[in-house]
């Protein structure tokens, strides 16, 4: 996602000094499992399962920006294609970096079906726990492409200490939502090591909320796993209160798009309390 805003950020920048700005988003991808059990690890799917095209097309529309899925479809004379990663491609004034991080918050639609599904679980637990938060557990091992198993053990551990931490300094707690990816009997060993700390506390995931209704599992179970992954991370978007991992671009996107929202900052934290690479790209101003 922190391209798809790249892009749209340099469109509003470009129209704004008078260019007429057109975006180009024509594909996605999604992992094929979990852990990168077995290469290839990502096939391409379409960018309609992560953005609502047609609304994100009505709202560049309304600031005369255009939104096209291929380079094809340009029929008036280019001055040039700028192609957007993570990393900015200019210095941006705080101004920029707010007014992106506003559209972003209050304007930018994600895909229907993964935000009725999210949405849906809010309600669910709001149902029925008078106090809960979020937090992202990223543990999942398709991290050992980028860092040795070691690392991984130590990662996991810090993970388990920050979750303990969180709930400890939220004593009215009554249920946590793990936003993650692992598989049943991973998931069932961390809930096993947080319930021996906090026997009381309610433990969520996705799978497990959606497990007392039937037709609402079914189209989850169809979702490609980047989709389930957007599910979570709206959810984290709007609970009550979320605790994310601060080098995670999910998480920390989570927490960028809730404080352009205007959500009260002490319900977001982001361990360790650091500043690094996605303050710069992405500043919450």
């Amino acid at each position: 996602m922190m391209s798809v805003f790249r892009t749209i950020g340099e469109a509003l920048f470009y129209r704004g000094i008078g260019f007429d700005s057109c975006v180009i988003l024509s594909k996605a991808y999604t992992r094929t499992s979990i852990n990168f059990d077995s290469p290839p690890y990502f096939t391409e799917i379409p960018i309609d399962l992560f953005v609502d095209m047609t609304d994100l097309t009505n709202v560049l529309n309304s600031i005369n920006i255009q939104l096209i899925r291929s380079r094809a479809e340009i029929v008036s004379p280019c001055q040039g294609i700028i192609e957007c990663w993570r990393p900015p491609l200019r210095d941006m004034t705080e101004l920029e970096h707010r007014i992106l991080g506003q559209f972003i918050a209050h304007h930018f639609p994600i895909a229907k079906r993964a935000l009725s599904l999210a949405h849906f679980i809010v309600q669910v637990i709001s149902a029925v726990c008078p106090k809960w938060e979020a937090i992202h557990y990223r543990v999942e091992r398709d991290l050992l492409v980028m860092i040795p198993p070691e690392v991984l053990d130590l990662h996991r551990n810090n993970q388990m200490e920050s979750t303990l931490s969180t709930i400890h300094h939220n004593k009215d707690l009554s249920a946590i939502y793990l936003a993650c990816g692992l598989q049943e009997p991973e998931y069932d060993h961390v809930v096993k090591q947080i319930k021996q700390h906090y026997p009381h506390l309610e433990v969520f995931n996705k799978k497990q909320v959606l497990k007392g209704f039937p037709e609402i599992e079914f189209q989850f179970n169809q979702l490609t796993l980047e989709e389930q992954a957007l599910v979570d991370w709206v959810v984290c978007q709007t609970a009550p209160s979320f605790s994310g991992w601060y080098n995670s671009s999910f998480s920390y996107l989570a927490a960028y798009i809730r404080h352009y929202r205007g959500v009260n900052p002490t319900t977001t934290k982001l361990s360790p309390e650091t500043t690094g690479i996605w303050d710069l790209w992405f500043p919450r101003i």
